[in-house]
C-alpha cells in the first residue's frame, strides 16, 4: 500500500520551480517558434496547470505539461497502431516534436538508444490540414505538441478539431466540448 510521505511539519512537497532554479517565464512569446526555443532551452519545464485535464481519443491521450497565456506544451502518447484521420487545428499554430519510442519512429540511434526520428520537427500552421497515417505496428510514441491559441483559452488540440475524427473516444470527446460550449 502507498503511503504519502510526511515529515514532522508535514506533507513532504518539491516545489517546482526548485527543479528549475534560475527560471525565468517570459509574458509572452512573439512567435510559437520563439516559444519552442525558450521551453527547450529552459530544460523543458514540466509545470502541469492546476486544471489540466487528461484527454483521450481512440488514437492517443495528452495532458498539458506548461501553459503561459495562449501559449502551452501538450505531451502526447500515440498509442499503438495509431489511425490519424486527415484533419485541422482552426485558430492554432502548432509546432510537434517527437520524442520517439515505439520502434516507430525509426531504427536506434547511438545516443542513449534513442530513436532517428527524436527531435523531427514539423510546423502546422493555422487551419492546415494534415494526418492521413495509418499504422498496423508499433507500440505507439511519444511528441510534444507547442500549442499558440488564436482565439480562446487553451485545452487542448484534440479538442479544437476538423475534420474526421479518430472515432467514437473522439466523437464523444467533441461532442461534449459542444455542449460545453452551448
Amino acid at each position: 500500500m502507498s503511503k504519502e510521505i510526511v515529515s514532522n511539519t508535514g506533507p513532504v512537497m518539491w516545489p517546482m520551480l526548485r527543479q528549475y532554479p534560475g527560471l525565468k517565464i517570459p509574458d509572452t512569446w512573439d512567435t510559437i517558434e520563439e516559444f519552442v526555443d525558450w521551453y527547450m532551452k529552459a530544460g523543458k519545464p514540466i509545470m502541469p496547470p492546476w486544471d489540466a485535464e487528461t484527454v483521450r481519443t481512440d488514437d492517443a491521450t495528452a495532458m498539458c505539461i506548461f501553459r503561459k497565456g495562449k501559449f502551452q506544451v501538450e505531451l502526447y502518447l500515440i498509442h499503438p497502431g495509431y489511425d490519424v484521420q486527415q484533419h485541422c487545428h482552426p485558430n492554432m499554430e502548432v509546432i510537434t516534436v517527437v520524442m520517439g519510442g515505439g520502434g516507430v519512429c525509426g531504427e536506434q540511434n547511438t545516443l542513449y538508444g534513442t530513436s532517428r526520428n527524436a527531435g523531427r520537427t514539423v510546423k502546422i500552421v493555422d487551419g492546415e490540414w494534415h494526418g492521413g497515417e495509418k499504422t498496423d505496428h508499433g507500440t505507439g510514441f511519444m511528441l510534444l505538441s507547442f500549442e499558440h491559441w488564436l482565439e480562446g483559452e487553451p485545452t487542448s488540440a484534440a479538442k479544437r478539431w476538423g475534420g474526421r475524427t479518430a472515432g467514437p473516444i473522439h466523437d464523444e470527446l467533441l461532442a461534449k466540448v459542444r455542449k460545453d460550449q452551448a
